[in-house]
Order: C-alpha cells, then structure tokens, then sequence
C-alpha cells in the first residue's frame, strides 16, 4: 500500500468518525466536495474561490462538508457560524495533529472544509522502544480536552481534572508557582481559575491573561510542554482520569515492559492498545469481569464443556481472557497450562499476568496491524466482538493521541 493511499485511508475514517460525532452534537450533514483535478483547481483560483494550486482536495484529502440544524418551521437551516461549528472543527483536529479545519483559518474562514495533511517523506529509522516514546514538541495536547475550561466555560469534569493535572505537573518543573497542589477533582473554582493566569503570566507572558484554556489552544499546548514520558505513572494517571494511584503506580513499568515485548512500539500502536485496555479495565477498576460468566456455560467456541466452565473461566486480566480453550491456549503460551486451568484466578490476582494476557491477546489477534491503518471498529470488533462501548474506547483512543502526539 502506498503512503498516499495509507493516508487516504484513514483520512476516510476520520471523515465517517466526523459525520457521527456531528449527529451526537444534533447537526445532519451532506457531502460535498472530495476530489478535484488540476484544471477545477486552477479554476477555483482564478475565481478566487482558492489561493493556492496545492490544494488537498487534489490528493483526495480533503473534503468539503455541509451541516444543518432544523428550523423552527422543520426545514434543514444551512449552518455556516464559525462558532457554532467549533466543536465539530475541534472533534477533527483532535482526531489526529495531521487534521486541519478551515474554520480556523486566519485569512479567511472555510467552515464546510476539512483536510488532513500526511507527514513529510523522512528516512527509515528504527522505531522507538515502547519504553521511551518522545513526541514531537508542540503535537502533544491536541484533542486533549474537548471544551475550553476557565470562567463562564463549559468546564466538562475531564477538562477541567486533566487542566488541573497539567498545572500541577508544571508546578513541579517549576513553571508556574502555586501556593499549593491543586486538587484534581474536575471540579471549577477560583483556586484553579488563579492557576490558570498564573501559568498564562509566568509561562506565557501575557499581562493579562483570560483565565481560559481553550482545546488545541495555546494555553492548553503550552501546559502539555511539561508531560513526562509516556507511561510514567503521572502520564497514565492524565490518560485513566478514574484510575487509582497505587493502580497506576503498579501498572505503569508491567505495561512498559509488556508493550516492548509486543511491538506495540509506535505511538499509534500504543494509543489503540492503551484505548483497549483502558476500556476493558474500566481504567484499571476491573480485573475481571463484573457478571459471574454463568452466561459463557456451554459455549463449545469457548471451550467450556464442562459443568462450571463458564463461571470458572470467565473473564479476566486487563484485556479479558474468556473460556477454558482461551485459558489453556495462553498457559501453554507461558508454559502455566496446567497451573491456570486449576486455578485460573490467577489472572485476576497476579498483576503480571493481569497485564501480560492483554500483550499476549494482542499479538495473538495481531491487533498492531489495526492499529497501523487506525481502524478503531475492527479493531473493537476483533477484541470485543462486536461494538460494545466503542464511543468509551473511541474517547480513550483521542485521550491517548493527544498525550502521545500521535
């Protein structure tokens, strides 16, 4: 597969990820333009309807979309308001660094388009180990938070937590001063609001600053300049929003280790596979599944033949290993066959195999593939079997890229 069809397609992806995020915001869409051939571009410019023959609507990365609200009569009112359509325009460029809305253009505003600009052609390097990821600067943070925190914000507890967390991270590398750690609960209040202009003041310059972080703004990226390395425990701890401390503090050097064993050694790789566990573990809360696996009695695909198999062998580990065949498989895999089928609790209870099962399902189902061509549905499908909390997974997938500048 060629590197321009590789971007096309996820840059098609993103576009069906797009069209369903705007039918959750209560906005029906019609396609537009996708591709266009030199001479329509020349076209467009010289009746000033483009500026540029680079256009990448002629790589077929780019497309122009349209949104509608009813009107009070029923009828689809066009919606072209920039501010209006800001959350769509912020939901793309969270997706991935690569997205650009032309609503944030600063020459002149573009709200129906929507374009992905593949990376620069560089010279093979040896991927980096999953131990130390570094990102590119200024890429960390986009699609981070979903809405902007600070006064008369819409301050979504995530937002405002992972702010929180941020500016306390900033605090320790000394680039703001705070009386003292804030408390990263999610919740607004002036304490965090005096953290936020503080951080602006010191790290930004500004002498007066608005108290705002805006998603993929300057204040949010500058503040995402002071992120550990991936899968440090503080890093982990912004990604699992719900995840204890000793949880995380626990996890964090077996799913470093387990990462590197597997090759899940880029950060798109590590985005799906963290989105995925994360899930499933409900961020580290669950061990095994919550249901006793009576459900699971019989089912010859599982293995469970005999009586008790299904509550015996339900699911466990960070990516839920299910059914007696599953267990067995997996102990043989780790020469613990017979030790796992006596008592297959230790999955749950033994930390290394909790996270080692997900690794070993990983690479078994080979997931990394997937996860290359950023297909978060079959690659749902592939652990889940179908699409059961995908919109959770999906969350947790822009969580990750946001924090791994993927």
């Amino acid at each position: 597969m060629s590197d321009l069809v590789r971007e096309q397609s996820v840059f098609l992806l993103h576009v069906c990820e797009l069209v369903k995020k705007a039918g959750e915001l209560g906005f029906s869409a019609s396609a537009g333009e996708l591709y266009r051939t030199p001479e329509q571009q020349a076209l467009h410019v010289r009746n000033g309807r483009s500026t540029t023959m680079a256009s990448q609507h002629l790589k077929r990365l780019a497309i122009d979309l349209n949104f509608f609200r009813d009107a009070p009569d029923g009828r689809p009112l066009l919606i072209s308001d920039v501010e209006t359509l800001r959350p769509i325009g912020q939901f793309w460029e969270g997706l991935d660094a690569a997205n650009r809305w032309g609503g944030n253009w600063t020459t002149f505003k573009d709200t129906p388009h929507f374009e992905r600009r593949e990376a620069p052609a560089a010279a093979a390097v040896p991927a980096p180990s999953a131990a130390a990821m570094p990102a590119v600067a200024g890429t960390r943070g986009r699609g981070l938070t979903t809405g902007s925190v600070g006064a008369r914000c819409s301050n979504a507890r995530d937002d405002v937590e992972s702010v929180q967390q941020l500016l306390n991270l900033c605090s320790s590398a000394g680039r703001v001063q705070l009386p003292e750690p804030l408390k990263a609960d999610g919740a607004f209040g002036q304490k965090t609001l005096d953290a936020i202009m503080a951080f602006q003041r010191s790290a930004l310059g500004q002498g007066e600053p608005d108290g705002r972080v805006d998603a993929n703004g300057a204040t949010l990226l500058s503040l995402c300049e002071s992120l550990p390395e991936a899968l440090e425990p503080p890093w982990l701890s912004l990604l699992y929003l719900r995840a204890k401390d000793e949880d995380v503090a626990d996890f964090a050097p077996r799913l470093r280790q387990v990462m590197a064993n597997r090759h899940i050694d880029t950060p798109l790789r590590q985005a799906h596979f963290l989105a995925q566990v994360g899930h499933e573990s409900g961020e580290f809360r669950f061990r095994a599944e919550i249901a006793n696996g009576e459900a699971y009695q019989g089912r010859v695909d599982l293995g469970n033949l005999q009586p008790g198999d299904g509550r015996k062998f339900k699911g466990r580990g960070l990516i839920q290993l299910t059914g007696r065949a599953n267990y067995g498989e997996y102990g043989r895999a780790i020469g613990r066959e017979a030790e796992l089928l006596a008592t297959p609790e230790l999955v749950e209870t033994d930390p290394e195999l909790c996270v080692d099962v997900a690794g070993w399902f990983w690479a078994k189902k080979n997931l990394n593939n997937l996860a290359d061509v950023d297909d978060l549905t079959s690659l749902t499908k592939r652990v889940n079997g179908g699409l059961n909390g995908i919109d959770d997974r999906r969350r947790l997938l822009l969580r990750a890229r946001a924090l791994l500048g993927a």
